[in-house]
């Protein structure tokens, strides 16, 4: 999950309120001196984070309370709503709509990943049905076109540049009078690069303006590298101040960021965050909602994002495995399709953060991760008899197996484990779902789920015991 620690910080902070015999004016001042120190060490500009706690102070102690609602609740829905506003609100405003044309210009410092934002970008409205073209106007930086070119190139994408020349107004002029003409290459979206700047480069923050006013874009868009910090607050209030920023793409939230200095940046720029990139590939781009992202971090289960995820994916379960399953009957490649249908949807660590289950030991995702990689070598390595009969699995066979996909004795029995403690959950949401609702369980390939509806919190709760595969004794297997 991007902010890692400072989604911990959170996290604990939150217990920390359920957990107070009361609510008075100590106890406000100890959270605040809390909420304090986590956004600090996660780079949220310091006079931002003053500002923010001194509100959430305001409303604590000033605001009337609804006698139905428990004033610790109340205290986290003010921490919760005051961490959306830093972000420019809930959600950013659509202003690119099919049927029309629009133009999107992307500025930002040298670094920042905005050549590999718009690679993303346009592969995101190309999937919805847009007709792409991207202009090059970085005329400073060696190799921009050629880097351009080639990420479009991977996911056919039309480009336009004129790699010689130095003119960036004269290029995008070209470019648009290319695209926007009539005929084959005329395109509904045009996505315009610039070349990264500095916000104490006045000449090309000069140049960037006039661009913004030739190419009059639908929509201005900062790229922010989430790995900034604390300048990125500067860095966001100078761009906002030249061009009419409408929207922000976080970047390089997938490494070690603190992204606390990008989150600034929002509140600096007035601007709603739109996209974060969560990895290098061009469809590590994910629409952002700041409502969900700041209950990931501060443990609120996101269940509709869940649903939205499976929906989003269309994970449809194999009539005949569910067949089997109604039957009691679960075999190992049972499991690792149910296993790689969690996969498909961002892999074990976000389904944990959007069941509200972040503070699970980072080692037991990874664990669970890992295992998955290592079920295709193990399956690889079985006969059909054993996967569909794993009773039958016993020394002999767990030594044939672990030498033949490269794994260890004690690997294989605790995937057999792993499988021992699933097929019982299955078991249990199977027939409990049978002996209720009429109709086919187990949409969407994740156990649980009945006709796109979430199991409730015990059943998330016993389905994420069984994959991190707790440490409670079980009954003997033969193997």
């Amino acid at each position: 999950m991007v902010l890692n620690d400072l989604g911990k910080s959170l996290d604990s902070l939150i217990r920390k309120i359920r957990r107070l015999p009361e609510i008075d004016k100590d106890a406000i001042n100890g959270i605040l001196l809390e909420l304090q120190r986590a956004l600090l060490m996660a780079d949220v500009n310091v006079e931002l984070c003053l500002q923010l706690t001194e509100n959430i102070k305001k409303r604590s102690m000033d605001q009337k309370i609804n006698k139905k609602i428990e004033r610790k609740e109340f205290i986290i829905k003010i921490v919760h709503d005051e961490l959306i506003n830093i972000l420019g609100g809930d959600n950013a405003p659509k202003r690119i709509k099919t049927g029309k044309q629009s133009i999107i210009l992307l500025v930002g410092i040298q670094g920042s990943g905005k050549t590999t934002s718009i690679g993303k970008l346009a592969n995101f409205y190309k999937k919805k049905g847009f007709k792409i073209g991207v202009i090059c106007t970085d005329t400073w930086r060696p190799g921009a076109y050629d880097q351009l070119a080639q990420t479009c190139d991977s996911i056919k994408v039309s480009h336009f540049g004129m790699p010689e020349e130095k003119n960036a107004i004269k290029i995008a002029k070209k470019g648009l009078r290319h695209f926007i003409k009539t005929g084959k290459d005329q395109k509904d979206l045009i996505i315009v690069d610039t070349a990264g700047r500095h916000k104490q480069e006045t000449a090309l923050m000069q140049e960037m303006q006039k661009l913004e006013n030739i190419i009059k874009p639908n929509e201005t868009i900062l790229v922010i590298d989430g790995t900034l910090g604390q300048q990125a607050y500067a860095q966001a209030l100078a761009f906002a101040q030249t061009t009419h920023v409408g929207s922000i793409i976080i970047t390089k939230l997938d490494g070690s960021a603190k992204g606390g200095g990008a989150l600034s940046a929002a509140a600096a720029s007035g601007a709603p965050i739109k996209f974060i990139g969560v990895g290098e590939k061009v469809d590590d781009l994910e629409e952002f909602h700041a409502s969900k992202f700041i209950g990931t971090l501060l443990g609120i289960p996101d269940i509709e994002g869940l649903i939205e995820k499976v929906k989003e994916l269309e994970l449809e379960p194999d009539e005949d495995q569910m067949k089997r399953m109604m039957k009691g009957k679960f075999t190992l490649d049972d499991m690792h399709l149910q296993l790689k249908s969690l996969d498909k949807m961002g892999g074990f660590s976000k389904i944990l953060a959007m069941m509200g289950g972040q503070n699970i030991p980072e080692q037991a995702k990874v664990l669970a991760e890992a295992n998955l990689d290592k079920w295709d070598y193990v399956l690889g390595s079985m006969t059909k008899f054993e996967k569909d009969n794993p009773d039958v699995i016993r020394k002999t066979r767990i030594t044939r197996i672990a030498r033949g996909s490269g794994t260890t004795y004690t690997e294989i029995k605790q995937m057999l484990k792993q499988y021992s403690q699933m097929k019982v959950f299955m078991k249990g949401i199977l027939g409990k779902k049978r002996r209720g609702k009429k109709g086919q369980p187990g949409a969407g390939g994740i156990p649980g789920l009945d006709g796109g509806q979430m199991p409730d919190m015990q059943e998330m709760a016993e389905m994420q015991q069984k994959m991190m595969q707790g440490k409670k004794k079980r009954k003997k297997h033969p193997w």
